[in-house]
């Protein structure tokens, strides 16, 4: 059984087999890519959170020479991950992302202004702008960059071949946008994210330009692609669940449970990687040393022993232990802002539209990747 092709034949809907790992082979290994994968709830947990056991350092697995995503906190152990996040963590306080919410009310509305009724792509013309604007009115660069940026997340998180061959060029060229801009705010600070980060200081100590561009590409890829496919994933799961829609839109006080309910049942970020740092035993198996190991959050989601009714979209379900955001100390930093992000544009969706419907008589695009789950195409009847 070859993992990647048993997923690419229903990026949609990979939930079925999850199910039949987490029963048949919890821990398994791909003889095609050699990668060790991991199901079950607790598994994918442990393996997650605990790094003593499993090193975060999965860039230099696939890329030896190192790069900036290699230098990112996403792919560092302590004590320079801990280092780093806390120079980082300042721009996520609590007051910090409230302070965004107005921004994103304005960002949304001025989106669905351009709407009045009718059909249309709700991915491109809202899920997806909105957190590149959101980032970009962060970072304190241009919004006539959009574009860019969303080009350069789909190749960072893409599966295709096309994606691997540009991925070296595209990678340059985000390296020598961000070297400008971080040029620019040493000769010129801003009050914006990027000059922010590049005054820092934990100890004495600020981040190197490699480290600086790590976080910077690490936020545009994560920022942009994990909210976009969380408030896609919601409108899709309101539309599978026809009374939901009435409910949150007469009780708009419900949407953040509602949006736990997304992040686990169809989780934005569905797989990531660890190394094994010694030969260690997962669920009666051992995994040496050295192992790329599959966590599939995906799965533990769905994981039936953890949650009643695992495969049912119930927004009042009663205890959520979902892991879509990660474990333990790399817990996702941009956690709140996702959440802030999806609340606000759910809040003015329904406010603005009697009904959303997806158009079903057209294919839904999914994601080309088993990184991420979303929709690269959501076409909605809005009235």
């Amino acid at each position: 059984m070859i993992v990647m092709e048993e997923l690419k034949r229903d990026l949609l809907n990979p939930f079925p087999w999850y199910k039949v790992m987490r029963s048949s082979k919890p821990v398994f290994r791909d003889t095609d890519s050699g990668l060790w994968n991991v199901f079950r709830y607790y598994d994918v947990k442990r393996v997650l959170g605990n790094f003593n056991e499993f090193s975060s350092q999965f860039g230099k697995a696939f890329n030896p020479a190192g790069g900036p995503i290699s230098e990112s906190i996403i792919n560092l152990d302590p004590p320079r991950h801990t280092k780093l996040r806390n120079i980082v963590s300042r721009a996520f306080t609590p007051r910090a992302v409230e302070k965004m919410e107005p921004v994103i009310r304005d960002i949304c509305e001025n989106l669905l202004s351009k709407h009045q009724g009718g059909r249309f792509d709700i991915v491109k013309e809202f899920t997806s702008p909105l957190p590149v604007t959101v980032i970009a009115t962060m970072l304190g660069i241009p919004i006539s960059d959009m574009d860019k940026f969303k080009k350069w997340s789909d190749n960072v998180v893409g599966g295709s071949q096309r994606d691997f061959a540009e991925f070296p060029s595209m990678m340059k060229e985000m390296v020598e946008y961000f070297r400008r801009m971080i040029a620019q705010r040493k000769s010129d600070p801003k009050d914006d994210l990027i000059t922010a980060i590049i005054n820092a200081e934990v100890d004495g100590e600020n981040l190197t330009e490699l480290e600086s561009l790590g976080f910077f590409i690490l936020l545009l890829v994560a920022g942009n692609e994990t909210t976009t496919n969380l408030i896609s994933n919601s409108l899709l799961c309101i539309d599978e669940n026809h009374e939901t829609f009435n409910e949150l839109k007469s009780s708009p006080e419900l949407i953040p449970q509602a949006i736990e309910e997304v992040l686990r049942f169809r989780s934005p970020v569905q797989s990531i990687y660890r190394v094994a740092k010694k030969d260690t035993l997962i669920n009666g198996t051992m995994v040496p040393a050295g192992s790329i190991i599959v966590p599939w959050i995906g799965s533990a989601n769905r994981d039936e022993s953890i949650f009643s009714n695992a495969d049912q979209f119930d927004i009042h379900r009663k205890e959520n232990r979902h892991i879509a955001f990660g474990e333990g100390i790399h817990y996702c930093l941009g956690a709140p802002l996702a959440r802030l992000e999806s609340k606000v544009a759910l809040e003015m969706l329904l406010k603005e539209y009697d009904s959303i419907k997806v158009d079903r008589s057209i294919p839904m695009i999914p994601q080309n990747s088993t990184i991420v789950y979303g929709l690269r195409e959501l076409t909605v009847k809005v009235s």
